[in-house]
């Protein structure tokens, strides 16, 4: 394929202006970028390629003995996603590159697990950064993030013990290390007394995150805390890298921005139906309106430091028996486009919160550097449309098709966004959803 350029309105660190942008497809980056004097319409905005930081694919290496009870695991989980549905989904949602969790029925937590589950993640059309996983017998062994789990009870991949985690990290000094922050004693103590917001309560995750700030510290750790939920946890963390020599990254997801929850009562901003409450379940969960209001103005302004979905794809039939999570690949511009027009966040804002920072802690495992629009950088782009209105269905989005997610459903059915994805570009590869193109 030839080399091409895209022209239009563009997103920079310091503003926004017409840009002509060359692209060589053969090599995947880009070559030139120009100002542009042509007349380009302002309300189609060109972004460095979105990368999500926190995305459940599901897949895993096909345990050896099929019909045994590992190998309907296996099948289960593919059933819900593949890396192959998981690229397709994240491109439909403007999203260039993802980062893999590694909570597995076998988690990677060795070098021969994580090189058989990266092999696999080869299938995706989008770049893979894959999480290994940190287990009370793990080794790190490379330069890579890994992911920490707490939770109530032990497993393959949790610990539900703080002693056994203090034991594990002193392995993992200076490591790359992401949290998922809640205290497996305060879930403990409140196991079985009713719904999630009962059960896993925002102390459960500010005293997490205090004690993960003091492992942080002791052990030279580079720490960043997955979705953050509450206004306490947030407060916590800026406190911390007030006087710290490495600053402590976060992230907040969708759902905590979008709707909250008043004794068991489920709102959102602006949105009067709101769809089966089971379905909106996820750990940590739903809080206060509070929290939300506090935790969108932190991420507006940088407290908190990037976007990330934290997609789960779970089916229907999971969600209502219980399960945790909840598919966003899909519809990630849209939600982009409601935090541009709905909620007051520059462009410049977004590309950082969602292009910039989380390619800087990709930076070791991304083939091409992204996050910047510039040559050498991938020719990885997220393009929006602010004019077009658009629709979530029960399978799909307005003008766009079936979701591409395995799961096929979203939490935002019903819901009329005021705007969508254009087109993406990934690495020199266009992906075009609608006639009209750049």
């Amino acid at each position: 394929m030839d080399a091409y350029s895209i022209t239009g309105q563009t997103v920079f660190p310091e503003g926004v202006r017409p840009a002509r942008i060359g692209i060589d497809p053969g090599s995947g980056v880009v070559v030139s970028v120009e100002d542009s004097r042509n007349s380009v319409p302002a309300d189609k905005l060109i972004f460095p390629g979105f990368v999500d930081a926190h995305v459940h694919a599901r897949e895993y290496p096909e345990p050896t003995e099929p019909g045994s009870v590992e190998w309907e695991k296996w099948q289960s989980a593919c059933k819900k996603e593949i890396f192959t549905s998981a690229g397709n989904a994240a491109i439909n949602g403007g999203v260039t590159a993802i980062g893999a969790m590694p909570n597995d029925p076998s988690p990677p937590d060795n070098p021969e697990g994580y090189e058989a589950k990266l092999r696999i993640s080869e299938s995706s059309p989008c770049p893979v950064v894959l999480f290994a996983c940190v287990t009370r017998n793990s080794e790190p062994w490379g330069d890579i993030p890994y992911k920490v789990y707490l939770d109530s009870t032990p497993s393959t991949v949790a610990f539900d013990s703080w002693s056994d985690l203090e034991e594990t990290l002193e392995r993992y000094r200076g490591r790359r290390l992401f949290f998922h922050a809640e205290d497996p004693e305060i879930l403990q103590k409140n196991a079985g007394k009713g719904p999630r917001w009962k059960t896993r309560p925002p102390e459960a995750e500010s005293n997490a995150v205090r004690r993960i700030l003091d492992l942080t510290t002791k052990f030279g750790l580079k720490t960043h805390i997955c979705h953050v939920s509450t206004q306490e946890a947030v407060t916590t963390i800026q406190e911390y890298n007030r006087n710290a020599s490495t600053r402590v990254t976060s992230e907040a997801s969708p759902h905590h921005l979008f709707f909250h929850v008043n004794n068991g009562k489920v709102s959102a901003p602006g949105w009067r139906e709101i769809p089966n409450v089971n379905l909106l379940e996820s750990n940590p969960p739903l809080r206060s309106e509070t929290d939300r209001a506090f935790l969108m103005e932190a991420l507006k302004t940088g407290q908190v430091d990037i976007l990330a979905t934290d997609h789960a794809p779970h089916t229907i039939q999971d969600k209502l028996a219980g399960a945790p999570g909840m598919p966003h690949l899909d519809t990630v511009g849209q939600f982009v486009c409601w935090l541009l027009k709905k909620q007051g966040f520059t462009p410049q804002r977004v590309a950082e919160a969602l292009s910039v920072v989380p390619s800087e802690l990709f930076a070791p495992n991304l083939a091409i550097a992204q996050g910047h629009i510039k040559p050498g950088f991938a020719a990885s782009f997220t393009i929006l449309d602010l004019h077009a209105k658009v629709s979530v269905d029960r399978v799909g989005i307005q003008g766009r098709g079936l979701f591409r997610t395995r799961c096929g459903w979203s939490p935002f059915t019903g819901y009329r966004f005021p705007g969508t994805v254009m087109k993406t570009i990934v690495r020199g590869q266009g992906y075009t959803f609608y006639e009209d193109s750049l």
